[in-house]
């Protein structure tokens, strides 16, 4: 009886474990081969990303205190920095995966705010789309490192075609289509 109670717990997503990681990268901005890289074209100089997240594990979902922070530093000196919240009013969500070899993905994403994120690039909010932070991390031997996908992905909007974001916009729903792409240090590699 007391090991039918212990295992039945187990299965409440209230009442399981879940496993911290913390996850720091930085680094600059890879190519994407425009005519004009959006970084360039913003004035970012470098980014900081820090993944504090844990994963339940009866529910494979994000625990509710984890959090997902970017630091942007711009060429004039200035920062920006954006975070998302498992919790709140616009979430941070993840779509968690089992590899093959028994290696767990877990792609952040990050809605964020049009205000903020025009204050990043000196647009108005109508003009800058939708836009989400990616960011995956690769879960092993119960340590976590960066994954292959990490940056920032602009969806489309009627206004934001028709704006200095136009060239850097997705062509689809796709995390893979990123405007921007996180280059790791080589250092930290």
């Amino acid at each position: 009886m007391k090991r039918f109670l212990f295992v039945a717990a187990l299965m409440i997503p209230g009442l399981a474990r879940a496993h911290e990681y913390v996850l720091r990268d930085s680094g600059e901005f890879q190519p994407l081969g425009q005519l004009v890289e959006f970084y360039d074209r913003f004035g970012w100089r470098s980014y900081e990303v820090e993944f504090d997240f844990g994963l339940d594990d009866t529910s494979r979902s994000l625990s509710s205190g984890s959090r997902l922070v970017l630091h942007i530093v711009k060429l004039d000196g200035s920062r920006w920095d954006y975070s998302c919240k498992a919790s709140g009013r616009r979430p941070l969500s993840a779509n968690i995966n089992v590899l093959f070899d028994s290696r767990v993905s877990v792609v952040a994403d990050c809605r964020i705010d049009e205000k903020s994120f025009a204050r990043a690039v000196g647009l108005h909010p109508d003009d800058v789309g939708t836009p989400d932070l990616v960011f995956q991390a690769i879960v092993q031997d119960g340590r976590a490192s960066v994954g292959a996908q990490c940056g920032i992905v602009l969806q489309p909007s009627a206004q934001s075609a028709a704006t200095e974001l136009s060239p850097y916009l997705a062509a689809s729903d796709d995390p893979g289509g990123l405007a921007v792409v996180f280059q790791r240090d080589a250092s930290l590699q």
